[in-house]
């Protein structure tokens, strides 16, 4: 668990969602390039919820790019999972 929460504390608003997703990968349910909910890689129950910044003022809500960046990041908190 530790090890998991010093991979938390590293993503950071401006941290890119490429950046994010070596820690995190995507959860099922809804959401768009400006919000989704994700897990984390080695215990898909532990959670977090990104808000994003769009690399692109005109980029469409659905367009997740590599490029955009982090926001805000939540605590970390456990969940069943969900899938689509």
């Amino acid at each position: 668990m530790s090890d998991i929460l010093t991979e938390w504390k590293k993503i950071t608003p401006g941290t890119t969602r490429t950046e994010l997703l070596k820690v995190f990968t995507t959860e099922g349910g809804i959401s768009t390039a400006k919000h989704r909910t994700f897990v984390h890689r080695r215990c898909p129950y532990i959670k977090v919820e990104v808000d994003f910044t769009l690399a692109d003022p005109k980029q469409s809500i659905v367009d997740e790019r590599p490029t955009d960046t982090v926001s805000k990041i939540s605590k970390p908190y456990l969940e069943w999972s969900i899938i689509d």
